[in-house]
C-alpha cells in the first residue's frame, strides 16, 4: 500500500514538471487557465483510468473529480479568456472570441455534465451508469476543443 502511494505521488510529480515545460513560458492568465485544463485533464484521466480498469473503481473518486471539474467550468472558466489573451503560447482558437455565446455555452454544458456526474457517483448508480455520464462529460471537452483549441 505504501509503494503504491509514494508511486502515485511520484508520477503526479512528473505530470507537473511535464506540464510546467509544457506550458512553454506561458505566463498570467494563459498560464492560469493551461493550468486550470491541467487540472481538468488529470481528474478525467483519473475517472477514465478507474473505468477502464486501472485502479480500483472508487465513486468517491468520481465524485470529488466531478465536483472539481465543476468548480473549473461555466463563469470560472470564461472567465480565464479575456479578449486580448490569445499570445503565444496558448492553445485558444480566435474563435473563442469570435463566436463567444457558443464558447460560453461549452464551458457551461461542460458544468452541467460535470455536475451530473457527480450526482451519478453520489447516488451510487453502477459503473455502467457511471461510465455513461462520464461519456456525456468527455463529449463536452471533445466539442469545445475541436472548435475552439488550435490543433497541435
Amino acid at each position: 500500500m505504501r509503494i503504491g502511494r509514494v508511486a502515485l505521488v511520484l508520477w503526479a510529480g512528473l505530470i507537473s514538471v511535464g506540464a510546467a515545460f509544457g506550458h512553454g513560458g506561458a505566463s498570467g492568465v494563459v498560464k492560469e487557465r493551461m493550468d486550470v485544463m491541467s487540472d481538468i485533464s488529470r481528474n478525467m484521466k483519473s475517472i477514465g483510468n478507474m473505468l477502464k480498469g486501472g485502479s480500483v473503481f472508487d465513486p468517491d473518486l468520481v465524485v470529488h473529480a466531478g465536483d472539481a471539474i465543476a468548480a473549473h467550468s461555466g463563469d470560472t472558466l470564461t472567465a480565464l479568456f479575456p479578449e486580448g489573451s490569445d499570445q503565444t503560447p496558448t492553445e485558444a482558437s480566435p474563435e473563442i472570441w469570435k463566436n463567444w455565446p457558443a464558447f460560453s455555452a461549452s464551458a457551461e454544458n461542460m458544468k452541467a455534465a460535470a455536475l451530473a456526474l457527480k450526482r451519478v457517483a453520489e447516488a451510487g448508480k453502477d459503473k455502467k451508469e457511471i461510465a455513461g455520464a462520464f461519456g456525456k462529460l468527455a463529449a463536452t471537452c471533445k466539442s469545445c476543443h475541436e472548435v475552439f483549441r488550435i490543433k497541435k
